[in-house]
């Protein structure tokens, strides 16, 4: 669009000057001849004596409209004698006029230079949203994965020279194991070698005495009578006459198996504050959860100002409690003490609640926004979600945030925004490979290192990679702990293992990063109909809320 506020015709009539046939900077337009004009040739037009009773103006859509026929028209389909200048907006169709009074009669319509002028207008409004939101955002997110994959590239190759150094070490280890086995052998065939003569030594000196005796006796003289020859006890070998044994060798093909499980893992993170980020070892920490149904001892419970939907941990045993049909948070300590309150005005309710590492918060709204809170508690719009009404939130970034995003009319899914913007970056609706879609109510949604695992409303678990692909779904099926699974709250501890509420079985179940049942707490006092929950990472102790007003703290790891 030019400065004085002329606007280029759409594309498809091929805009160029009339007199010197370029196509740059057509801003004007002759009544006369009619005809668009560049800037250069409306100076020359009127300077021409031919063309002084002219009028030039700026080139706009309705001053185009008004004297160059329609390039935009077509034969109708249905009556081809007749051209289109209609267009049906209730069935979102052209037409001409023919098909206006018969099969349209009596429907809203506009001119079809209307229409067309109407589709550009919105195409338009599309480009300048992709142009101003997600194209921004994608090319932030895209320069900062260059960046990290750049800085990451060293850490690679860093991991790849310690892996490579720990496969000499194990086979240092292998050469010196099968060496010393070896050596054990040559050792044996030469100890055998020495008894062979030793025995045969003694063979010999054997010999010889019996050949004396022989010839004492063919002499035949009293000597015979005075000859005592060595017991023969002494003539058994000092040494003990083995049971020669084939040696067998059986090598340990468990410890094949062992080592292929056990050699290591390689474990990606975020924090690599360390100097040396070491692969750990496949035994996981939470090796140390029983797997099994416990009870547990009840830590501390407490009533708060209104029912508990959702949990998040604020730090220093602290966290923030909301309930979805309240426009106020509460700030409570583990001793039950409201420590500060927060209202969200013009908010109908509620729903969740993430914290960035600024410790600035992202809400979300029963009135279809996403809020932003400053830490002196300014709300601003982040995101207008219309039509949709965004429920579970979490963080996945210093500038990505996921929204469950649900509708009346089931177009449900997850979508990522950037936090900066607000503007929209992707959607993630959990296909599987049969192309079947899983995320079909999200209520809630948490980060689980490279994957994002979704609570559809009272009916099942869903996990998606970081490409949006299904993993798993849990829907507690196998294990039929009670009556029906009812999952509405979820967490994430520092073993990666999942923390459920089930508020029809009165439970909270731990399911490990592959969607396996490991724990199940149930019949603990205070625990009835749990709905939010947080793990407290700093205390290993998980936060429960019902929406009886009550709140339960407790330790759930051995």
């Amino acid at each position: 669009m030019s400065d004085d506020g002329a606007s280029a015709y759409p594309t498809q009539l091929a805009v160029s000057c009339g007199f010197c046939g370029t196509t740059d900077d057509i801003r004007w337009f002759c009544k006369r001849c009619p005809g668009s004009l560049c800037n250069s040739c409306k100076d020359s037009h009127l300077t021409i004596l031919l063309f002084k009773n002219h009028t030039v103006v700026p080139r706009t859509n309705e001053v185009v409209r008004l004297y160059v026929p329609s390039k935009i028209a077509e034969q109708c389909q249905t009556h081809l004698d007749k051209e289109i200048s209609t267009y049906c907006n209730e069935c979102q169709v052209p037409c001409c006029v023919i098909c206006l009074l018969q099969a349209h009669k009596g429907h809203d319509f506009a001119s079809i230079e209307d229409a067309y002028l109407s589709a550009e207008k919105r195409l338009n409004d599309n480009v300048k949203e992709l142009e101003k939101d997600v194209l921004p955002s994608l090319e932030s997110v895209a320069g900062k994965m260059k960046k990290d994959r750049s800085e990451n590239r060293v850490r690679i190759d860093s991991v790849k020279e310690e892996i490579d150094a720990f496969r000499e070490e194990m086979k240092q280890v292998v050469d010196e194991s099968c060496d010393d086995l070896l050596e054990k052998l040559d050792k044996n065939y030469i100890e055998l070698d020495g008894l062979i003569t030793e025995i045969e030594n003694q063979i010999g000196k054997i010999r010889v005495l019996i050949g004396e005796i022989d010839r004492i006796i063919q002499k035949g003289d009293l000597a015979m009578i005075k000859y005592s020859p060595p017991a023969v006890s002494t003539m058994i070998p000092d040494v003990p006459i083995p049971k020669l044994l084939t040696p067998i060798f059986s090598p340990r093909k468990d410890l094949l198996t062992i080592l292929g499980k056990r050699i290591g893992t390689l474990t990606w993170t975020d924090d690599c504050s360390d100097t040396k980020c070491a692969p750990s070892s496949s035994s996981s920490k939470a090796s140390n959860i029983c797997i099994s149904k416990i009870n547990i001892p009840k830590v501390i419970s407490f009533s708060c100002e209104i029912g508990v939907t959702s949990i998040t941990i604020a730090g220093n045993n602290k966290a923030w409690i909301m309930y979805n049909s309240s426009d106020t948070m509460y700030l409570y300590d583990s001793r039950g003490e409201v420590v500060k309150s927060i209202v969200v005005k013009n908010c109908k309710g509620i729903n969740d609640m993430a914290i960035t590492r600024s410790e600035e918060m992202i809400v979300t709204c029963w009135d279809k926004e996403v809020r932003h809170l400053s830490k002196d508690c300014q709300v601003l719009t982040l995101i207008n979600a219309e039509p949709f009404e965004p429920s579970g939130v979490c963080l996945i970034d210093e500038d990505r945030l996921v929204v469950c995003m649900r509708d009346q009319n089931m177009a449900n899914h997850l979508a990522v925004f950037s936090l900066s913007t607000g503007g929209k970056i992707c959607k993630i609706r959990g296909i599987d490979g049969q192309g079947k879609q899983h995320i079909t109510d999200p209520y809630r949604v948490v980060q689980n290192g490279d994957d994002i695992c979704v609570v559809n409303y009272r009916s099942d678990i869903v996990c998606v990679d970081n490409r949006g692909v299904v993993r798993w779904v849990y829907d507690d099926t196998p294990n039929n702990i009670g009556g029906s699974f009812d999952p509405c709250g979820i967490s994430v501890d520092n073993f990666h293992n999942f923390l459920i509420t089930d508020v029809y079985n009165n439970s909270v179940l731990i399911i490990d990063s592959d969607g396996r049942l490991i724990k199940i707490i149930q019949d603990v006092e205070g625990l009835v109909c749990p709905w939010g929950i947080c793990v407290d990472d700093e205390t290993n102790q998980v936060w429960i809320g019902n929406t009886s007003n009550d709140v339960l703290i407790t330790r759930y790891l051995s």
